[in-house]
């Protein structure tokens, strides 16, 4: 690049007015110079100390985001909705379903009114309690 500026004189001229410039920046700067204020220095002597303190309001507000505080809430609507759930029984009973069909079969097998009825069928319990 000191090559190039050394043998074309537009490109020294433009970097002559680069420079010329930056120094008028610094210049000016250093006449105006002014504090830092408190904040900035004691946030700069606190992140040098390695304890940057952050506010409890943002560690808050951080917590509450949508991206953390959404699927909480669907967690705890699941599990309030499925803990309900549990607590709600019908109180029924199970029912035998084979004791129902065999009592229908043996009331259809005959014919308790016809003159040729045949013995009638005994209805029984598969539960052999007196």
């Amino acid at each position: 690049m000191h090559a190039h500026l050394a043998e074309c004189t537009p490109c020294a001229r433009e970097y002559e007015a680069e420079t010329s410039l930056t120094e008028l920046l610094r210049a000016h700067a250093r006449t105006q110079e002014r504090d830092l204020p408190y904040r900035v220095i004691a946030g700069i002597r606190g992140a040098a100390a390695g304890r940057a303190r952050v506010p409890a309001w943002q560690r808050v507000r951080s917590a509450l985001r949508p991206i953390v505080l959404v699927p909480v809430a669907a967690a705890l609507a699941v599990a309030l909705y499925f803990e309900v759930g549990s607590r709600h029984s019908t109180g029924a009973t199970p029912v035998d379903a084979a004791a129902y069909v065999n009592n229908h079969a043996a009331l259809t097998a005959t014919t308790p009114f016809s003159e040729d009825a045949p013995i009638p069928a005994m209805l029984t319990s598969d539960d052999q309690t007196p």
